[in-house]
């Protein structure tokens, strides 16, 4: 005969019996009631919360960007006057090994050894000649014989340069190809103040200087060298001489054109501390250009400096202020 099975066990095994374990959301209560589900499914956002928190992200972001960019722009203009300090280290050891004579803003004589060493070093060919009539090769200027003392392109343009990352001809204007004296050479941020090179010739002979006293001290066709001595007989308020400044636009590493005043119409001159101005020679609140000075200082201005620093109205020199006309 048959075992009987063991209803208990078989009860146990089924889910049945006084100890079966309870589905979720399961109740007590008889075999016919449906089970109760106490989850809900996620309910979504609704188009006006979508809005309310695009909305907010909007203004924080309003909020933000002036602060992110002026961030970034005082960063820039803190490696801005990293490179000025270098290119014064370059200068003082250039002037020293010189023996005071000033690199010259222009000759048409091209120290090509110089420029051998260049193109051997980063790669950046020399320009072609060109004839005398079309104002000649490019001559040794500043960046061009400060080269072996500072020895990094990087140093040539300021972050805060728009064309910064271009070469070549992306950064000249259409027309000043002749100034060339690198190809595809980066772009040349900084400029050596050209206006202490322009002081009329009258001034120079009553400040005792031999430079530039001979109808050639403009920069077209410069062939005399200044001195530091000279420059300081020329100038009462040497030490606070603008030397170098940041903000010149439209030409590479080298060009002869790179005279960013008012009064040449070569380059565009920028204030771009730490926000870019709305057009060159803007003179804008709260842009502002670094200034490398004869003392060796680097400094941020605002405003525009004054002709005194520039070299313009410089005036009778000391020794002879209060002379009588004559």
């Amino acid at each position: 005969m048959p075992k009987r099975p063991d209803t208990d066990r078989l009860s146990l095994v089924r889910g049945g019996g006084p100890h079966a374990p309870r589905t979720r959301g399961s109740v007590r209560g008889g075999s016919g009631d449906p089970p109760r589900h106490t989850s809900r499914r996620p309910r979504g956002f609704t188009l006006v919360e979508l809005l309310v928190v695009i909305s907010i992200v909007a203004v924080l972001a309003a909020l933000l960007t002036p602060v992110c960019l002026d961030a970034v722009g005082m960063a820039y203009m803190l490696q801005c006057q990293g490179n000025l300090r270098t290119i014064a280290a370059a200068y003082s050891r250039y002037m020293t090994d010189s023996g005071g004579v000033w690199p010259p803003i222009l000759t048409n004589d091209a120290p090509v050894e110089l420029f051998k060493r260049i193109e051997a070093e980063t790669g950046l060919a020399m320009a072609p000649r060109r004839p005398a009539e079309q104002w000649g090769q490019p001559g040794p200027h500043w960046s061009i014989v400060l080269w072996p003392y500072i020895g990094s392109l990087e140093v040539y343009t300021c972050p805060a340069d728009p064309k910064a990352g271009l070469r070549g001809d992306d950064v000249l204007p259409r027309g000043s190809e002749r100034a060339v004296a690198l190809l595809d050479a980066p772009p040349e941020s900084y400029a050596l103040n050209v206006i202490l090179f322009r002081t009329a010739d009258d001034l120079r002979r009553q400040a005792g200087c031999e430079w530039g006293t001979r109808g050639d001290s403009d920069f077209n066709g410069l062939q005399s060298y200044t001195t530091e001595a000279q420059q300081r007989q020329q100038f009462p308020q040497w030490p606070r001489a603008i030397l170098f400044f940041c903000g010149a636009a439209g030409q590479t590493v080298g060009s002869q054109f790179n005279v960013p005043f008012r009064t040449s119409g070569l380059v565009e001159r920028w204030e771009w501390h730490p926000r870019r101005a709305s057009a060159p020679f803007a003179d804008e609140p709260g842009r502002g250009a670094n200034y490398l000075y004869a003392d060796g200082r680097v400094e941020y201005k605002d405003e525009l400096p004054s002709k005194r620093e520039w070299g313009y109205d410089i005036g009778l020199p000391p020794r002879q202020s209060g002379a009588s006309p004559g």
